[in-house]
């Protein structure tokens, strides 16, 4: 499988379409996006609302959100930020980074290792010292896989997210590059 990366392109019907998708697939959308409690977990996530993603500027270093392809078709999403208000650290350098496999055939096949080393090489290419990422509690294959890939744990922060009738802790994780 030939992996390959570009931007997302928010005015694109079809990017914003394929993000639409993804995001609301009941298999993995409390895996990555944080929901206060069941009303705002019940909302779908809008074709309007990812060209109004696109539209807002980001604030602090260089940022990329890419699509991840194989063999030039899109099977999901990843990103990278420095400097973000996401991050806990607040150490300058700091990278923080996300990613998505929205094609199902293709998770749990060594794909996450290959998109996590790609950022972590375009983080670390633009300035990047240490990443940041948060992973909800729950979500035990993450922490698993992240931690294999030398993620450490330095803060968890309780009742976070919303899912599964109850809330749950984030936990954040550091790399040093």
């Amino acid at each position: 499988m030939n992996v390959t990366y570009r931007d997302v392109d928010f005015d694109s019907r079809a990017d914003c379409e394929l993000l639409t998708r993804w995001y609301n697939d009941p298999e993995i959308k409390h895996l990555y996006s944080r929901f206060s409690d069941a009303d705002s977990f019940s909302k779908e996530f809008t074709f309007r609302y990812f060209q109004r993603v696109g539209q807002v500027p980001i604030t602090g270093g260089p940022h990329r959100n890419l699509l991840v392809l194989a063999d030039g078709i899109p099977v999901g999403q990843a990103s990278f930020e420095i400097d973000t208000s996401k991050l806990l650290t607040k150490i300058p350098g700091t990278a923080w980074i996300s990613l998505m496999i929205g094609d199902h055939s293709l998770r749990r096949c060594g794909l996450g290792t290959d998109i996590t080393a790609h950022l972590e090489m375009l983080a670390a290419r633009s300035g990047a010292d240490r990443i940041e990422i948060g992973v909800f509690e729950y979500n035990k294959r993450a922490l698993k896989f992240f931690a294999g890939l030398k993620y450490h744990e330095f803060i968890r922060r309780p009742a976070r997210v919303w899912w599964d009738g109850r809330m749950w802790a984030e936990i954040r994780l550091l790399k040093t590059l």
